[in-house]
């Protein structure tokens, strides 16, 4: 199949294929932008600068910033993959149509490849644009009032307020140039892998379903990972202390706790499935309401659903209790001092957080609205058969929010037992004399931030609702008797 052709393939289609094609590029684009803002970040030296923000200031804190920039691309490629499954059931009939009229699985593969691949580059190339534009429009420098720190003997430093120019953002440094080429194809490259994975079933039979199995998430390991990801955190620094992994270096420490952080994740995320199956064949069997039952037989039908939308949302739920930890604890242990740095970073973070959580959401969003269109026949046909829409928009909603609810909880209990078992769940506050010596010593313990927690598990069920709620136009025009009709 010669190039033309496939790019002519792989650009024709409908509506869904051009709205997958443009988000894919959004997605791609954020990427792009953050990973290039990690490496700016990580390149970053002592001798770059000054900067309006003592968080690029501090190049003890670079590892922190690049780690929060990597961890914000988790949402974005969730996004990004949610999006390329906007039209799924139309593009793999079109595929299979390819493959009717004697396409090879290799054709077929290839055109996907391209269309998502082209759609991921377009995306990577716009990003790395705005990056290089960014640098040039916030490149000047600006009047600011920043801290220095000057090294005055072998063991101290003298910090002092110093008035003048400095960078908004590290806008002198400028990353590898293989670095950021390596950056801006990663993305298209990882984008056409996952495009075809997702039609490996598609190229290889042009017929929908050659065989019915239902292939049920397993239970034991993601329960095993998140018992072994979360309860590792919350004895984090007892385990530290028996074991002696610290050794005066605190990158082993932290590995060992971004594992722990990696395995709880996972497993909250891959538990979130076998959630879905088992609540879904609770209410299949044992309610009489039509809602609860419809929502019952999707969940069993359709496990993977509800992990595959609400993935990048837990992973920011999990972050966000852990941080909202890390503040009760910091803001305690720093009131006597009055040094409001460290308040001013969490709040930076919290920043971040609301960004992450906003993309999350969007995923979320057009996950839903996929699997409404990708059911419009169903729906259709239970319309036709009697069942109101209001029925099935309750069945909706109960499919969306059952898998959610105990998920973010879990998620929010392990963030906030993480931070406290690696800060600990007391700060000891000192009084000195005028002398400096301490006179007496108190211990006091760090309180748990429920209004936080609280604020983060509503607010996340909150959303999803309405979400939900959103998308029930949708489902009301997908309803329609009309999409039975045949050609």
């Amino acid at each position: 199949m010669r190039w033309s052709t496939l790019l002519w393939l792989a650009t024709a289609g409908g509506r869904a294929d051009r709205t997958r094609i443009a988000l894919t590029a959004v997605g791609a684009a954020a990427g792009v932008l953050a990973l290039l803002a990690a490496a700016t970040v990580a390149a970053t030296g002592e001798d770059d600068g000054p900067y309006t923000s003592q968080l690029l200031n501090e190049t003890g804190l670079h590892i922190g910033i690049v780690i929060a920039l990597v961890l914000l691309c988790v949402p974005v490629l969730a996004f990004t993959g949610q999006c390329a499954r906007i039209g799924a059931p139309a593009r793999d009939r079109r595929l299979a149509a390819l493959r009717l009229t004697g396409a090879t699985p290799a054709d077929v593969a290839r055109v996907a490849a391209v269309e998502t691949g082209l759609a991921a580059a377009l995306g990577s190339l716009i990003g790395l644009g705005v990056y290089l534009l960014g640098r040039v429009l916030l490149g000047d420098p600006v009047t600011a009032t920043y801290e220095r720190s000057t090294e005055i003997s072998s063991n101290g430093y003298l910090i002092e307020d110093v008035t003048g120019p400095a960078l908004r953002l590290p806008t002198d440094v400028l990353p590898p140039v293989w670095l950021i080429a390596l950056l801006v194809l990663a993305v298209p490259i990882a984008a056409t892998v996952f495009a075809l994975a997702a039609l490996r079933r598609v190229t290889t039979t042009p017929f929908g379903v050659v065989r019915s199995q239902r292939v049920r998430p397993v239970q034991v390991v993601p329960a095993a990972l998140f018992v072994l990801g979360a309860g590792g955190m919350a004895l984090f620094a007892g385990l530290v202390r028996l074991t002696g992994i610290d050794g005066g270096v605190g990158r082993v420490p932290a590995l060992v706790f971004l594992l722990l952080f990696l395995c709880t994740a996972i497993g909250i995320v891959l538990g979130t499935a076998a959630v879905s199956a088992r609540v879904g064949e609770f209410l299949a069997r044992r309610t009489g309401r039509p809602a609860l039952l419809i929502a019952g037989r999707r969940l069993v039908a359709a496990p993977f659903a509800a992990s595959r939308s609400h993935s990048a949302l837990l992973v920011v739920v999990l972050l966000a209790a852990a941080i909202q930890g890390f503040r009760s604890h910091t803001l305690l242990s720093q009131r006597q001092s009055g040094n409001e740095f460290y308040a001013r970073a969490l709040d930076t973070v919290d920043l971040a957080l609301v960004v992450a959580g906003a993309i999350a959401v969007a995923g979320l969003l057009v996950g839903t609205i996929e699997g409404v269109l990708s059911r419009r026949r169903a729906a259709a046909a239970l319309v036709a058969a009697g069942v109101p829409r209001g029925v099935l928009g309750r069945a909706l909603l109960l499919e969306v929010l059952v898998p959610v609810v105990p998920a973010t909880l879990l998620a929010t209990a392990a963030g906030i037992l993480a931070a406290r078992g690696v800060m600990g769940t007391t700060v000891q506050e000192s009084s000195y004399s005028a002398t400096g010596r301490v006179l007496r010593v108190v211990e006091t313990a760090v309180p748990v931030p429920w209004t936080a927690l609280a604020v983060i598990a509503g607010g996340t069920t909150l959303a999803t609702a309405a979400l939900t709620l959103i998308a029930l136009p949708i489902l009301r025009r997908s309803a329609d008797p009309g999409e039975l009709r045949t050609a």
